[in-house]
C-alpha cells in the first residue's frame, strides 16, 4: 500500500460520493480508514466507527455471504438504483463507474483488496444506525483496513 490511509479513504469517499449523484436515488456512500489492522480482524474498530454494539454482527468473507434481494454487492450498489422513476432509470448504470472504482482501489493499494462483509444475525433492526437498506463492507490490503458503509432511506 501506497501513502496514508486516512488520505485513501478521503479519495474514496469523494469518488463514491461522485457515483451517488450520478445514480440521484437516495444512496448514500461513505468510506473511512478503520486503522493499521488486517480487514477480518477490523471488527472491533468497525463497531467503533458505525456506533454500533457488535452483539448479533460479524464479518464474513464476501464471496461466503448468501445474499437475496437489490444490492448485495459494491457493485451492486454501485451500479443499481432503488426505485428507479422512469424506465431509463431501471438500467444500472455503465460499469465503467465501478471498474474505475475498482482502479482506483489497485492504483492506490498495489494490488487487490480483501473484501468482508458485516451480517446480521437479524435479532435486532439496525435501520436507525446504518438505514433503511444498508450493507457494510470491509475491505483492505497490507494490514490496512477500510469500511464502504452504503445506504438508503425512502
Amino acid at each position: 500500500m501506497r501513502g496514508d490511509g486516512h488520505g485513501h479513504a478521503q479519495q474514496l469517499h469523494g469518488y463514491l460520493q461522485a457515483v451517488s449523484a450520478l445514480k440521484d436515488d437516495g444512496s448514500a456512500f461513505l468510506c473511512e480508514y478503520l486503522g493499521a489492522v488486517a480487514p477480518p480482524a477490523a471488527f472491533d474498530a468497525l463497531c467503533r466507527a458505525l456506533q454500533v454494539a457488535p452483539d448479533g454482527l460479524r464479518l464474513q468473507p464476501i464471496e461466503m455471504v448468501a445474499c437475496s434481494g437489490a444490492l448485495c454487492t459494491p457493485r451492486q450498489w454501485l451500479l443499481e438504483r432503488l426505485r428507479p422513476i422512469s424506465e431509463a432509470e431501471r438500467q444500472p448504470l455503465d460499469a465503467r463507474l465501478y471498474d474505475g472504482f475498482e482502479g482506483e482501489l489497485l492504483e492506490l493499494f498495489g494490488s487487490e483488496p480483501h473484501w468482508y462483509q458485516l451480517v446480521s444475525s437479524g435479532q435486532r433492526s439496525l435501520a436507525a444506525q446504518l438505514g433503511a437498506i444498508w450493507s457494510v463492507f470491509v475491505f483492505g490490503v497490507d494490514g490496512h483496513a477500510y469500511v464502504m458503509h452504503c445506504s438508503w432511506d425512502s
